[in-house]
């Protein structure tokens, strides 16, 4: 029997602000915004009903709180995961206007470098939202803001095939953003595109390693597709 890889891009649970009317206009950091309560129940859900089967190794996430905790809640489902998660801002949220913009409350000048955690460096910004230390930056760099819709198309999918050389042969966990598994269908599936992709929605990929150790191309496992809703075109 090959070996074979799995990797699992999924999207991050309930934001607090699509609950709470006041986030937007009392929080420090309205462009990223926590987990709602329900959205840990979500998580935790997801991960012990769901994911907890796949046999996943290793958990990469975008550095937004909403992956951060979504992640975090999940990997105390998953007995055969690595219990510390790795961070790369290469799967952060689309940057674009109107996604770090849509409440219409001006955002901070200068790079988004200098005030995504309001003046924190990532590492003391990731272990407030953490509380701990349990994570290992990979990728501490934020592209720049704003991009356009293709740019961070391209950029995700350069992450997306990262991810899996980095840690290749390990079956992997991606937390990420609604774009993010959005890329998982359409870069292997580019006939394709995503419709509806719900809270803790995923998709499941695989590949094969051949008699000569080379792992070959990812294939999309779309039976197991999880509150995702994909058309073709």
């Amino acid at each position: 029997m090959p070996a074979i890889q799995t990797m699992v891009v999924m999207r991050h649970a309930l934001r607090l602000d699509e609950v709470d009317d006041d986030f937007v206009s009392s929080s420090k950091a309205w462009w990223d915004p926590p987990l709602a309560p329900k959205g840990f129940d979500q998580a935790a859900h997801t991960a012990e009903t769901h994911l907890r089967s796949l046999d996943l190794q290793v958990l990469v996430t975008s550095p937004f709180k909403r992956c951060l905790q979504t992640a975090n809640t999940a990997l105390e489902s998953m007995p055969t995961c690595c219990k510390r998660m790795h961070i790369n801002c290469k799967l952060c949220e689309m940057l674009t206007a109107r996604n770090l913009n849509f409440h219409d409350r001006p955002l901070p000048n200068g790079h988004i470098q200098e005030w995504m955690w309001n003046g924190s460096s990532i590492d003391a910004a990731l272990k407030l939202a953490l509380l701990s230390d349990n994570f290992i930056i990979d990728d501490s760099d934020l592209p720049a803001f704003p991009e356009t819709a293709e740019l961070a198309h391209a950029r995700i999918n350069v992450a997306l095939e990262a991810i899996g050389n980095q840690y290749m042969g390990k079956n992997i966990l991606v937390v990420a953003h609604g774009e993010a598994v959005n890329r998982s269908v359409v870069r292997l599936m580019p006939w394709t595109n995503v419709i509806d992709a719900q809270h803790c929605c995923y998709t499941v990929a695989h590949r094969k390693q051949d008699e000569d150790g080379d792992w070959g191309q990812w294939e999309l496992d779309v039976k197991q597709l999880h509150k995702v809703q994909v058309l073709s075109l």
